[in-house]
């Protein structure tokens, strides 16, 4: 009677084992293929009429509007009465007039110029805690989104918490994009001085683009540091190119509803703010990328 042959029984189990982690390997990569190309369920492009974007962008501009008011009645007091407290301000935005107010003023602005050669559809989508910035990444064909939970710390702090990234519905870890991160540090961090030197406000209470750009740029350090930063939060003015500066005193998105309670600054404040801007607070700079 023949004797097994243990070494080719060895091999054919040896082979079974290399087949099933073969088809573990293929079915996860075309698991995760399908993945990355499917659109998340969350992401809906703005299907509006263009009269009910444009209705929708004047609900956010009537909105703002009360905040700026409520800005220049502070600033004109101010000027008789130095220790003036401004009072809060509470308003709620809804997703449809989020998008729709940043399409206008994207157009207002010229935004689109910067944005249009690598992305398609941007979006702002709101859910329980949570803001997700979406859009359709041109060069990899795919819908990427970057999703943050932002809430006032203790300390009265902004905490723009970034806890998710998802290219198509697969979950990114930080690490995959690290490099692309490195490249936007490095080169937002040669930037950086220039619109420091230039931010200014003017007479009226209106930070310029430098300011904005500058302020923006050091809360983008803070969040890939995973770092709260000032609550300042710059709105948008449709007859002039400045934004007037405001404080964050709370933010709470519920039922798709951003709503945002904000304080004015005095004149004193707004002076102080660009101080800061210009003196170069880099506390959230120093770890956020490699030295260029």
């Amino acid at each position: 009677m023949p004797q097994p042959n243990h070494k080719h029984k060895w091999l054919r189990r040896t082979l079974l084992v290399v087949a099933i982690l073969l088809t573990v390997v293929i079915g996860g990569a075309l698991v995760a293929l399908y993945l990355v190309r499917a659109e998340p369920a969350f992401y809906h492009p703005v299907e509006l009429t263009a009269e009910q974007r444009e209705a929708a962008a004047q609900r956010a501009t009537n909105k703002l509007a009360t905040i700026q008011n409520q800005a220049a009645r502070l600033h004109a007091a101010s000027n008789t009465r130095p220790t003036v407290n401004p009072d809060e301000i509470t308003v709620s935005f809804t997703a449809d007039e989020l998008n729709s107010f940043f399409e206008k003023w994207s157009n207002f602005q010229n935004w689109k110029a910067s944005y249009e050669p690598y992305l398609d559809d941007p979006v702002v989508i709101l859910q329980d805690g949570r803001i997700i910035l979406a859009g359709r990444v041109k060069e990899l064909n795919l819908v990427a989104s970057i999703h943050f939970e932002p809430k006032i710390d203790e300390n009265g702090q902004l905490d723009l918490e970034l806890v998710r990234l998802l290219g198509g519905r697969l979950p990114l870890p930080e690490s995959m994009v690290g490099t692309y991160k490195d490249r936007l540090v490095g080169s937002l961090r040669q930037k950086l001085p220039h619109w420091q030197a230039n931010a200014d406000i003017d007479a009226n209470g209106a930070a310029n683009p430098s300011a904005i750009t500058a302020s923006a740029t050091e809360l983008l350090f803070h969040v890939l540091n995973h770092e709260p930063a000032e609550p300042v939060l710059y709105l948008p003015v449709m007859a002039q190119k400045g934004s007037v500066p405001v404080r964050i005193s709370d933010v709470r998105i519920e039922k798709e509803t951003l709503t945002l309670r904000v304080k004015p600054m005095t004149r004193q404040q707004q002076v102080a703010l660009i101080e800061r801007i210009r003196s170069g607070d880099t506390s959230g700079v120093a770890n956020a990328g490699p030295e260029r």
